[in-house]
């Protein structure tokens, strides 16, 4: 160390040591601290989006509720349109032409072992299940049906095909009614299913399960 004019000459390896270094750690402290303020701007920037996802949630939360209990509702406003007769609100809420397939298809097997022994009713019978059919798969032929079962699921021959119109269904006897799908939802009312699918305009009833195959056991 040496004196010059009034002045302290440091040597050099202190001043290498001693101020460069204090220097570079400032540099790594201040370097650290501008992290930590943008990670603080960040975590400020995602507060909203936290509120969002939080409302998303519950927002899915109460659609998923919605759609539990549309089918239910559904029901119950198809249940009104027979009550009251509606036509129009029926026919809403049916797919006759999967409910007519569904029909025939029940009515081909209920007769299957009448087509066997007997030649007439083999060549007559189609056309007679095409009536049946036509005949139900219309707004009153849906309610004669659920207010009386009987004039399909226990017709034994054809002579005895009566059509009759009722409005006046006992949903009293309905048992179970639930979700077997996503998209489909069940009724049994008295051992007929009433089988609903969800469609871009709501639930409808596409199916009509009467039994007929188990009546022929």
């Amino acid at each position: 160390m040496k004196a010059t004019r009034g002045r302290i000459l440091l040597p050099k390896h202190f001043v290498r040591n001693y101020t460069r270094e204090p220097c570079s750690v400032s540099r790594k402290l201040l370097k650290c601290a501008r992290i930590f303020a943008s990670l603080l701007r960040h975590l400020c920037a995602m507060r909203p989006s936290v509120k969002l996802i939080r409302r998303l949630a519950l927002l899915c939360v109460l659609l998923l509720l919605l759609y539990g209990v549309s089918p239910y509702f559904s029901f119950w406003r198809f249940t009104v349109a027979l009550r009251s007769g509606d036509r129009a609100a029926i026919s809403s809420r049916v797919d006759f032409p999967a409910i007519r397939t569904s029909l025939k298809k029940q009515l081909v097997a209920r007769f299957a072992h009448v087509a066997s022994g007997h030649k007439r009713w083999s060549k007559l019978g189609p056309t007679l299940i095409d009536a049946i059919v036509d005949a139900y798969a219309t707004p009153d032929g849906i309610a004669a049906i659920l207010s009386n079962p009987g004039a399909l699921k226990n017709l034994q021959a054809p002579h005895e095909f009566q059509f009759s119109t009722g409005k006046n269904v006992n949903w009293l006897k309905v048992k179970y009614a639930f979700f077997t799908g996503p998209r489909t939802f069940v009724v049994d009312r008295g051992g007929i299913k009433l089988r609903f699918r969800f469609t871009g305009t709501g639930w409808r009833l596409n199916d009509l399960d009467l039994g007929l195959g188990e009546a022929t056991r």
